[in-house]
């Protein structure tokens, strides 16, 4: 992460949703390595178990399926105003079979934590990947609602400082430049110079070799 010396996370508590997919398992390592705490969501419980058990001290398993609404719900009571620093939804990409339940689940959820993103003047971040060019209408306009989501979500929470961002993905996440890169661009983000950035879809292009 040489481009990012000097940011850390260190106090900062993460929670990321979908995290059983092979992007959480990295914004998992690589958050933790620069001292956050994190809470794994998914629903699939030995996944995320066998991440936390890497670093007990600083990653939290729990399973819990970010796509039922009534379970974010009581989640969110639970954590009701404790400070949440960065919220971070994978739901799109842990399950592109429900894409539509996915999408829909990331405005519910974000809502359930409102109150601890504010405590926390908080960052949201989307990653979700692009449709494949044989993809049908309902894809296309799933992709269309998906990178809607971040500047709607800005609208209604930037007023009270939470920043809501998107990154969208080659249409095949393994065509990214590195798994590295991405960790790193969502660092950047969600850290101290990303707060300048709200209600913005960004696309990582894929590799051109």
């Amino acid at each position: 992460m040489a481009c990012l010396r000097g940011v850390e996370f260190s106090g900062k508590t993460v929670v990321i949703a979908g995290a059983g997919c092979e992007v959480g398992i990295a914004l998992a390592h690589g958050l933790g390595r620069m001292g956050a705490r994190i809470v794994l969501m998914d629903r699939e419980e030995s996944t995320i178990l066998e991440v936390a058990t890497l670093a007990r001290d600083r990653i939290e398993p729990l399973a819990l399926d970010p796509l039922r609404s009534d379970l974010s719900a009581q989640f969110g009571e639970i954590w009701a105003d404790e400070p949440l620093d960065i919220l971070i939804h994978l739901q799109p990409l842990r399950h592109p079979d429900h894409l539509a339940a996915a999408m829909s689940s990331i405005p519910a959820l974000t809502r359930d934590l409102a109150r601890a993103l504010k405590a926390g003047q908080g960052r949201v971040l989307v990653l979700f990947s692009a449709p494949t060019p044989l993809a049908g209408i309902d894809r296309a306009l799933l992709d269309k609602a998906l990178c809607a989501l971040p500047g709607m979500l800005h609208d209604k929470l930037g007023v009270h400082g939470i920043c809501c961002n998107a990154l969208r993905l080659p249409a095949n996440v393994g065509d990214i430049w590195s798994m590295e890169a991405l960790v790193s661009t969502v660092m950047f983000l969600c850290g101290p110079h990303g707060g300048a950035i709200g209600g913005a879809l960004l696309p990582l292009w894929p590799r051109s070799d």
